[in-house]
């Protein structure tokens, strides 16, 4: 016996149509959680210098300084030459690149 589901294609079983409702409800959630993840802080409110930047974020001083520090858009020092950990944390977050 086939199950049906009024308004389904023919030869779309219920079953079919089941799997495709939850495969776009899972990718919903996942999108979701990845931009609540994006949204909440996970950076105290705290100044950085250069040299924490590998303690806080995993960049390397030298990596920091060619590929992070004048990029368009990346968080400017305050005058004491320092950044504002939680800005930083919300740029690098906006800018990476997942891969599927």
């Amino acid at each position: 016996m086939e199950l049906t589901i009024k308004g389904t294609p023919k030869g779309v079983t219920g079953m079919d149509s089941l799997i495709s409702a939850l495969s776009k409800l899972f990718t919903q959630a996942y999108e979701q959680g990845i931009a609540d993840g994006r949204s909440q802080q996970a950076v105290d409110h705290k100044m950085i210098g250069r040299k924490e930047f590998d303690a806080e974020f995993g960049i390397k001083v030298d990596a920091f300084d060619k590929h992070y520090r004048n990029k368009n858009g990346f968080p400017k020092p305050e005058g004491d030459g320092k950044w504002y950990a939680p800005a930083v944390s919300k740029w690098l977050m906006d800018h990476q690149q997942l891969n599927n």
